[in-house]
């Protein structure tokens, strides 16, 4: 009787591609590390939007912000006045970045109108509210998307490195 050898023959790819899924695997996991530092120090700010109809006689705007809607409001743009940009046939878009927030509090906003003729019209009841997040969702989403492939991607490649 005759008999048979047989011997396994493996291609220098497949020795490789474990080792190239488990880097793959580690650039994913990586990148949800470098997501998660960037929203850690990435500042939080508060965008304030605001649309007039008409401005007579307005030479610009005042922000006032609290940490509480029943507390004593503080001006925010202390430096310089929100320069008037509409007329009195047409209004304005206006767009002011508040970055002296912290992540996880609440702030309200309350706009002031100034004339030229000094009169102030300040608007609190339109209170603005914005809850600051802890972290942005699209950060989430991003991070736990990562971290899942990442883990995956590597896992295979330490499956397949230890069934070689």
């Amino acid at each position: 009787m005759q008999e048979i050898m047989t011997t396994e023959v493996s291609s220098p790819r497949r020795k490789h591609s474990g080792k190239l899924l488990v880097l793959v695997g580690m650039l994913w996991l990586l990148l949800a590390a470098a997501l998660l530092f960037y929203q850690s120090v990435i500042p939080s700010k508060v965008e304030i939007a605001w649309e007039t109809a008409t401005e007579q006689q307005t030479a610009g705007f005042n922000i006032y912000r609290s940490n509480n809607p029943d507390s004593d409001f503080v001006l925010i743009n202390k430096n310089k006045l929100i320069d008037s940009q509409g007329s009195s046939v047409s209004g304005a878009r206006y767009k002011f970045i508040d970055e002296n927030v912290v992540p996880g509090e609440t702030y309200y906003y309350i706009l002031e109108e100034l004339e030229y003729d000094s009169t102030k019209n300040r608007y609190e009841d339109d209170i603005f509210e914005y809850d600051v997040p802890e972290v942005t969702w699209w950060a989430v989403i991003l991070t736990a998307g990562s971290a899942v492939i990442g883990l995956v991607i590597l896992m295979a490649g330490l499956k397949e490195d230890k069934d070689q």
